[in-house]
């Protein structure tokens, strides 16, 4: 099994309370369908793009833990970052939302239940190891919330005005 610190962080980070500042949930929380769809350029990702993002993060490590694949529900544009190629609504950004629960909830599962061996062992391609990859996760959600609460605040104090 991950090492217990290594467990509870990637929970706190994820849903917080977290030390850092907003866990992912917490910056997420009162986000609209209308304000996770908007863009602060076209060149830029959206707050629904970060979540899938992170969704897919999750899936990608949960499925290394165990050294499998499958496929992720979504439509994969390039590594690490899935395609919003259906209609944004409040239902499906609801039902994304939950996607990312979902794969939050695999990756604890794995990496509680992961052997010393999983845990040290480097995938195909890769440069870490899965326990680092693990710690990794966490610090690309605390990233990531971070891009989204500044993104929730803009986009709040615009519709605002």
């Amino acid at each position: 099994m991950a090492d217990t610190a290594t467990v509870q962080l990637l929970r706190e980070v994820y849903a917080g309370p977290a030390w850092h500042g907003p866990s992912v949930k917490e910056a997420l929380d009162g986000v609209s369908a209308a304000a996770a769809a908007r863009r602060l350029a076209p060149d830029r990702n959206s707050i629904w793009e970060l979540v899938l993002h992170l969704a897919h993060g999750r899936h990608l490590v949960a499925g290394r833990v165990a050294n499998t694949t499958a496929d992720f529900p979504r439509r994969i544009r390039e590594p690490w970052w899935p395609v919003i190629d259906y209609e944004m609504t409040d239902a499906a950004w609801r039902s994304d939302l939950r996607l990312l629960d979902e794969c939050q909830d695999r990756l604890i599962e794995a990496a509680s239940r992961a052997t010393a061996a999983q845990l040290a062992r480097v995938p195909d391609g890769a440069t870490h190891s899965v326990a680092d990859q693990l710690l990794g996760m966490a610090v690309h959600d605390g990233y990531h919330a971070g891009q989204i609460r500044q993104l929730a605040l803009h986009f709040a104090q615009h519709e605002r005005r």
